[in-house]
């Protein structure tokens, strides 16, 4: 656990970067600390390895201050991944890798054997990568380098600053996933600074929002941070399309789906138009005796067709996107919804067997539920449990 005990830092030209910080960063979990520029978020994150001094306070990291620890030694056990990674450019990977066990007097080779084990961890082919230099990989892979080395004497401590911000938005969202991944696997104390609120939220689980002048102005989890929001300014922070963020943290498991217009390949075409009639909708999905989606048909399409042909003779749209309930949110519902031209989704289990498909009706109904229980989970002071793909 990392704690901020009333930290000030107060420069000499009298500018407050942080203001009586009161902080507690629980161990082995991910806090997100955001806010707009010179809040004193990335001074706060500097302050925890003394590359900034504090004017006043104390930093306790697992119950013991901080200033009583020589820098050198309190850095070599603390990862620390910066924007522009730092890598060294004359040195290879593996030896960038390598850098602060062999400053702890690892052996050489011993050394070397970790940077090659955390470069399979993080996602880096070691025999074509080990043994060339910085400039020969792409930003993404340079930042993968920099989490590598961060985490190569296994310190229990991971500070990242602004750590993706440098590289294009797809390379972005894939560090955040292999960060989520590797959190899983490894149960580090990670503190992130980002300035992106879609970054906190999905990578945190905790979010520390500062406001102008190094003060806190909420620290929660991100569903709490998007619906229950302590002031204007933090709802304005978050941005207006909070409650779609939201639901992200909404498991669709609880969806009421439909059933009644999922149908084979072989049933006729009047068969078909008969049950899209029952259910008042112009689309029925075709499925294979698997009951695997093939396609959509039109009622429109069909009724140009003679009444005893087979569905999958009919001409049919694509099913577009899928989402399994058991892992998916109802954002991903909801998304896969608007994207479908038939204003339908098709929820499909691990083995991509159709389960059934929404409707803005029964989206709408099921975002209603969830909002209403987390509201009672707040109130009672419970933590909701996020869905699997949260972001």
């Amino acid at each position: 656990m990392i704690t901020f005990q009333s930290v000030t830092k107060r420069y000499p030209d009298g500018t407050v970067a942080v203001d009586h910080l009161d902080l507690e960063i629980p161990a082995s979990k991910i806090v997100v600390l955001v806010g707009p520029s010179g809040c004193g978020k990335t001074t706060s994150l500097r302050m925890i390895n003394r590359l900034v001094e504090p004017t006043s306070g104390r930093i306790l990291l697992d119950g013991r201050d901080v200033a009583e620890v020589n820098p050198s030694h309190l850095r070599r056990g603390i990862g620390y991944v910066i924007q522009q990674t730092g890598l060294f450019p004359h040195r290879t990977i593996e030896d960038n890798i390598a850098t602060v066990p062999l400053l702890n007097h690892w052996d050489k080779r011993k050394a070397r054997e970790r940077a090659r084990e955390l470069m399979d961890l993080v996602g880096l082919d070691t025999a074509a990568m080990a043994k060339r230099y910085p400039h020969q990989l792409s930003g993404g892979q340079q930042q993968r380098v920099g989490v590598a080395r961060a985490l190569a004497a296994d310190p229990p401590v991971l500070l990242m600053d602004e750590p993706f911000s440098a590289v294009d938005p797809i390379v972005r969202a894939s560090l955040q996933d292999e960060l989520i991944r590797l959190q899983g696997e490894l149960h580090k104390t990670v503190v992130l600074v980002t300035h992106d609120v879609e970054e906190a939220i999905k990578v945190g689980d905790l979010i520390a929002l500062y406001r102008p002048g190094g003060h806190l102005a909420q620290v929660d989890t991100p569903e709490r941070l998007l619906g229950a929001p302590v002031d204007d300014y933090v709802r304005d922070f978050v941005g207006f399309d909070r409650g779609i963020r939201r639901l992200s943290f909404f498991a669709a498991t609880a969806l009421d789906l439909a059933a009644d217009t999922v149908l084979t390949s072989d049933t006729s075409a009047a068969d078909a138009i008969q049950a899209a009639k029952q259910a008042g909708q112009e689309w029925v999905l075709v499925v294979d005796a698997e009951r695997r989606p093939i396609g959509w048909a039109e009622v429109g399409d069909l009724e140009s067709l003679p009444a005893s042909a087979a569905l999958g003779d009919a001409p049919l749209a694509p099913v577009g996107h899928t989402f399994r309930p058991d892992t998916d949110s109802l954002r991903a519902a909801l998304d896969a919804t608007i994207l479908s031209r038939t204003e339908r989704a098709v929820a499909v289990d691990e083995r991509g067997q159709v389960m059934g498909t929404t409707s803005y009706e029964r989206l709408r109904d099921a975002i209603r539920a969830a909002e209403e229980a987390a509201d009672r989970q707040a109130v009672s002071g419970s933590t909701p449990q996020p869905a699997g793909e949260a972001g």
